[in-house]
């Protein structure tokens, strides 16, 4: 049952990624704020529709939301490889 949910961590942890609180998160993907929270507690399986509106938003993330795998090579990245990046490039 575990793995049904794993989709929803991601979406939690690409939201606190990109430094994002829900309402902002809500209003950038057109989710609504309490779906977000539900999927988050995971109370709430994520679909289709959601998969879709959030990665129409962060499109880079895609794969990794849906698989938890990523492809760089094909500009799907994870926010894990987005951090290592960033620190790369600033030197920290």
């Amino acid at each position: 049952m575990e793995e049904i949910y794993e989709v929803n961590k991601r979406i939690r942890i690409l939201r606190d990624t990109l430094e994002l609180g829900r309402q902002a998160f809500a209003e950038k993907t057109g989710i609504k704020k309490q779906t977000i929270e539900n999927i988050e507690r995971e109370a709430q399986k994520v679909n289709a529709e959601h998969l879709q509106a959030i990665g129409n938003q962060f499109p880079e993330y895609r794969y990794w939301l849906a698989y938890g795998e990523t492809l760089p090579e094909a500009g799907q990245i994870s926010p894990e490889l987005e951090e290592t990046r960033k620190k790369l490039q600033t030197g920290t």
